[in-house]
């Protein structure tokens, strides 16, 4: 089933107040086209010395009073339709957002961070400017162009207005003829922007590792030529645009001609009178801008029809991962098991996982240990469904994973991510994270349990120390100590730590680790880790090979088994001890 246009749908949907400003439209425009009357009269007066001072007075009256009668009903009729169209954007962003927040990460994946703000500012900008000027200028042609026609033809002379707006239909023809490229066009522009606020915003992620290795100056050819081709876009769409409003201008210059030519020989010949003319061609140039501006409204609804194909598109994309019909909250307590869990990319050859069976019961601890892209990271976000794991493979509490609530889900997981994100507010909000108000002594306990409360309490503002972009006015250590507390603060049955203690200095990580045993206590807990050292008391430890579980056991009886687990473990060893054994000649090397 097509999916109805979002305009469309806006229209439709506030049918009766756009019914209403046009209605105080279209009385200002019947309102306006009293004053070529009014002219007639005058100069008809003027030309047969008919009009004394008291008439002029009476003129002038009615002059101010249809002046501020056009004032009143079009500036009314200005507001309340603009305000429809600022309800609009509002509305469509709303719903653009809420419905991003649906959207797997695999979306976000495959989508260009740039092309999704062009969706949410250039395409809904768009949208709005059809409600705004695109309806406004619509009404005021339909109604101002049709009762000025018949004003002309009714009172004044039908063979003449007939001559003068027999050019006009060349309009509809340039429209058609227009439209298709202008819209090819307006999608190539946006497609240009979506390029080129993707680079900006890569540039200011990347800004440390560009100025590391001087590459300014290849980043900036990169930008010039993606700069150079929305140039072009533009250029391209400005062209078709300057080239249709030409030719539109000059049919209505055509019409003008045409009326001062033929008007001109009927007064001549008596058929019509001069005040006849002079509101004749009064109202003729009432005419001009809207139908100008009816050239430019349908160049707007060409590029207003791509933009809302584009919305529509993003809107229409169904998320994957959602909560299945007549599913009621429950309450995890904890106990995991995954049975045969096999798992595949899409768009990939291999399995990510194969043949996966673990049991973790309430109240113990595994850890997870392998080789970059062995599947470690993979299990984790089965386990948090960022992606669906095939049905009757992932258990907790003995109900299948996909039929639990993903807010009660995500709400019953303590999650700390490998890669620290920290948003752009305070160090406070940032731990205290949650739809639930925490008080402060939870915060500060949250950050003495991941050892980052002397940190914060260094800094000037304390924990209202407000955070650069994406957290990185700290350093890497406190980053994952502030996603620590982040995770601690929740108090969850179940606790998924991702390799969240690579960037902390072994001391910090032994305090955190005998924290975490203490406050973990009676908690599932996950822990992702390349170190040993992070690992070594878990209940039960799995090394992951190739999507596979090569071996499983404790800490003493994978060393037993002198496998994969034992030959990390030697190669840990030796690598503190050679550090341990060259700290002093280098130090003393630093001090000769």
């Amino acid at each position: 089933m097509k999916t109805r246009p979002i305009f469309h749908q806006h229209l439709f949907q506030h049918k009766w107040g756009y019914l209403l400003g046009s209605g105080l439209l279209s009385i200002s425009l019947i309102l306006q086209l009293i004053v070529p009357m009014l002219l007639e009269n005058f100069t008809d007066g003027i030309q047969h010395l008919s009009i004394d001072v008291t008439d002029l007075l009476q003129l002038a009256g009615w002059f101010v009073l249809v002046g501020v009668g056009i004032f009143l009903f079009r500036s009314s009729g200005r507001i309340y339709i603009f305000r429809l169209s600022r309800m609009l954007e509002r509305d469509l962003r709303t719903k653009l957002f809420s419905h991003w927040e649906t959207l797997p990460a695999e979306y976000y994946q495959q989508e260009r961070i740039g092309n999704l703000m062009a969706h949410a500012i250039n395409d809904v900008n768009i949208l709005r400017q059809i409600g705004m000027q695109g309806m406004f200028q619509s009404i005021e042609a339909v109604v101002l162009i049709s009762i000025a026609i018949s004003m002309m033809a009714g009172t004044i002379d039908v063979v003449l207005t007939l001559l003068v707006i027999l050019p006009l239909p060349g309009l509809t023809y340039l429209a058609y003829r227009f439209r298709k490229k202008i819209r090819m066009h307006s999608n190539k522009v946006q497609e240009a922007i979506g390029t080129l606020t993707s680079r900006v915003q890569e540039f200011c992620t990347g800004i440390r590792i560009i100025k590391t290795y001087v590459q300014e100056q290849e980043e900036l050819k990169k930008f010039t030529i993606e700069n150079d081709e929305n140039i072009e876009a533009n250029k391209r769409l400005i062209r078709s645009n300057s080239l249709f409003a030409s030719l539109s201008q000059g049919i209505v210059g055509l019409s003008y001609l045409l009326s001062i030519v033929f008007g001109s020989i009927l007064v001549m010949k008596g058929a019509i009178s001069l005040g006849e003319f002079v509101a004749f061609n009064t109202y003729l140039s009432f005419l001009i801008a809207p139908i100008e501006n009816l050239g430019k409204v349908i160049n707007l609804f060409q590029q207003g029809k791509a933009a809302d194909n584009r919305l529509c598109k993003v809107l229409a994309t169904k998320p994957d991962i959602k909560d299945e019909e007549d599913i009621l909250p429950i309450k995890i307590e904890g106990d995991i098991k995954i049975k045969n869990l096999t798992f595949q990319y899409k768009n990939s050859k291999g399995y990510a996982l194969e043949n996966i069976n673990l049991v973790i019961e309430k109240g113990t601890s595994l850890a997870i240990v392998g080789k970059i892209g062995s599947g470690k990271s993979t299990l984790v976000n089965l386990l948090l469904r960022v992606y669906n794991p095939p049905r009757n493979t992932m258990f907790i509490d003995d109900v299948d994973i996909r039929d639990l609530p993903l807010k009660s889900l995500r709400t019953s997981i303590g999650y700390v991510p490998q890669t620290n994100f920290l948003f752009s507010s305070t160090i406070h909000d940032n731990i205290a994270f949650d739809p639930n108000p925490y008080e402060k002594q939870q915060v500060y306990q949250a950050a003495r349990q991941a050892h980052v409360y002397k940190d914060i309490t260094d800094f000037p503002k304390s924990f209202e120390t407000t955070l650069g972009e994406r957290g990185l006015s700290l350093s890497g250590g406190q980053r994952q100590r502030v996603s620590i507390a982040r995770a601690m603060i929740k108090s969850s049955p179940i606790m998924i730590f991702d390799d969240s203690l690579s960037a902390v200095d072994a001391k910090t990580e032994e305090k955190i680790l005998k924290t975490l045993n203490t406050e973990m206590e009676g908690k599932t807990a996950i822990i992702v880790s390349h170190r040993i050292s992070t690992i070594r008391k878990a209940d039960q430890i799995i090394v992951l090979d190739g999507g596979r579980i090569a071996e499983q056991g404790t800490h003493e009886s994978l060393l037993r088994e002198k496998g994969i687990y034992h030959k990390m473990h030697m190669q840990q060893s030796n690598e503190l001890s050679a550090e341990s054994s060259n700290l002093p000649s280098n130090y003393e090397r630093m001090i000769e």
